[in-house]
């Protein structure tokens, strides 16, 4: 366990360190399109996971809200692409109004990149469901 903490503590180090040299190389300004690229490093944060341990599960549980539709045995939905999307919704929509800043565009694009994996995500699993109420309700499953 501390030899997972020390890797991860290592990597965030480095990601900071090359954070500060691009600051400092920056010839752009720092602003509220800036804040884009923090949230959108924020809701990668809350999607990924680093073990056994995920930090959006970590936060619901938090909030006394389950991580997943099914808690017992952690399957089907995980509520947990609601929460990352909290942050890239708004990343999006500030790094469109603020170009020109440090960091919008890169936090524009990553937000875009992982509003349209969710989208289509969701639209998978609601073809998934739709199929799966069918072949419940006596409809042509295929499925064996």
């Amino acid at each position: 366990m501390f030899s997972i903490m020390l890797t991860y503590s290592i990597q965030a180090i480095v990601i900071l360190l090359i954070i500060f040299e691009l600051l400092r190389n920056n010839r752009k300004k720092i602003g509220w399109g800036s804040l884009s690229l923090l949230l959108s490093l924020l809701g990668m944060a809350v999607s990924f996971e680093f073990g056994n341990y995920i930090l959006g599960d970590q936060l619901l549980s938090f909030l006394g809200l389950p991580a997943w539709s099914n808690s017992v045995d952690n399957t089907r939905f995980h509520y947990t692409i609601f929460l990352s999307s909290i942050f890239f919704i708004p990343s999006l929509v500030i790094g469109y109004k603020n170009p020109k800043e440090f960091g919008a565009t890169i936090g524009k694009r990553i937000s875009n990149i992982y509003l349209f994996l969710i989208i289509i995500s969701l639209l998978f699993l609601l073809s998934a469901f739709s199929r799966s109420e069918s072949c419940l309700s006596g409809g042509c499953c295929f499925i064996h």
